[in-house]
């Protein structure tokens, strides 16, 4: 098969540190290059593919020093690219989100819609006026919360990791080397950075905090975060790598996600899962899909359930957490979830046709 993938231009793909909707696209492309199909990556120059790679702006634009009013310059020049090309492909996978549907509804080749971001108020007309189209959605939760009256979500399929990025670290479970909490992703009031913060500090452990802190952020950063840092017990290492997360998964008890909003997939989630270490989640979005309530994790309404409940995570075995991942949140079982989706367009393509 030969497959255009439109990522976004917020950073490269693979994404140098955050970066979650770069990363699925990253993980898909070349699994769908190891298996064979012909993939053409339409992304920043400094990404990097196994495939072909078209360079649609110099650099990540959310770190450049380009001019946030010229980013969606950037998105049409992509787009136009795109359309020149279209029929040197027999699907366009999109993942550049309502940017991109203005164009794309016009053009002949087939094009399917991943959905990584909520359909926030500020576009979700524009999601409605192109809602014929084939869009997937990342979880269950997400195809409820985001309009299914109004947009065709005609396949739901999760996001997938590299198992062999997330190793468990069993001689550490087996020293009792997990000595704190986790706090992974960025520092905001939407993952609820505050609230994880005062559950340690309920528990009585010491807690790590790892990620960005985005500039809409650092207003809620200053105000509710920086002041708690001088406490004891909480630690900030600001953004980490791939392999630094892995590290602190494997020396955490547990990851705290303390959500405040309805999260569409939650890369965390089954990051730490494939770790071996539970999470710990308000009820919101994808949390219930992605952590199995007593068995990979703790799902609560509010920071008391979660301090009440944490007694629960020493009943949680680290082979148990991976294997769920293993079995539906693996970068194989996303490709293979991503092939039927395009077999389901395309045959629905060929029958328009005839």
């Amino acid at each position: 098969m030969r497959i255009a993938q439109l990522a976004p231009l917020a950073e490269c793909v693979p994404p140098k540190g955050y970066g979650g909707s770069e990363l699925v696209v990253n993980l898909l492309t070349e699994e769908l290059i190891k298996r064979g199909h012909e993939v053409t990556l339409f992304a920043t120059a400094d990404s990097q593919t196994d495939g072909r790679l078209v360079e649609c702006a110099p650099e990540g634009l959310r770190a450049s020093e380009i001019a946030p009013t010229r980013w969606h310059a950037y998105n049409i020049k992509a787009l136009i690219k795109l359309e020149e090309m279209q029929g040197e492909f027999d699907i366009i996978h999109n993942h550049m989100g309502y940017a991109a549907l203005p164009a794309l509804s016009h053009f002949r080749t087939p094009v399917v819609t991943t959905n990584h971001n909520p359909l926030y108020d500020y576009c979700k007309d524009i999601y409605f006026a192109y809602g014929h189209m084939n869009f997937i959605s990342i979880s269950d939760a997400y195809k409820r919360l985001n309009y299914p009256d109004k947009v065709n979500y005609f396949a739901t399929v999760y996001n997938g990791i590299n198992l062999d990025d997330f190793e468990v670290n069993f001689d550490a479970n087996k020293s009792d080397e997990r000595k704190h909490l986790l706090f992974l992703g960025r520092l905001c009031a939407d993952k609820g950075t505050r609230e994880a913060i005062e559950i340690a500090r309920k528990i009585g452990m010491p807690i790590v905090l790892a990620g960005k802190v985005d500039r809409n952020d650092e207003k809620y950063f200053n105000e509710f975060v920086k002041p708690m840092l001088s406490e004891p017990g909480v630690e900030f290492v600001g953004e980490v790598s791939t392999a630094q997360k892995v590290s602190l998964y494997n020396s955490s008890v547990a990851t705290l996600c303390p959500i405040n909003f309805e999260e569409p997939f939650g890369l965390v989630f089954s990051e730490s899962l494939a770790c071996g270490t539970p999470v710990m989640a308000f009820r919101r979005g994808a949390a219930p899909e992605v952590i199995s309530d007593g068995e990979t994790g703790v799902i609560g309404e509010s920071v008391d359930e979660l301090v009440g409940r944490f007694s629960e995570i020493k009943n949680i075995t680290p082979q148990v957490c991976r294997d769920r991942v293993q079995r539906l949140f693996s970068k194989e079982k996303m490709t293979d979830s991503y092939l039927k989706a395009f077999d389901t367009v395309l045959s629905k393509a060929l029958a328009g046709r005839r």
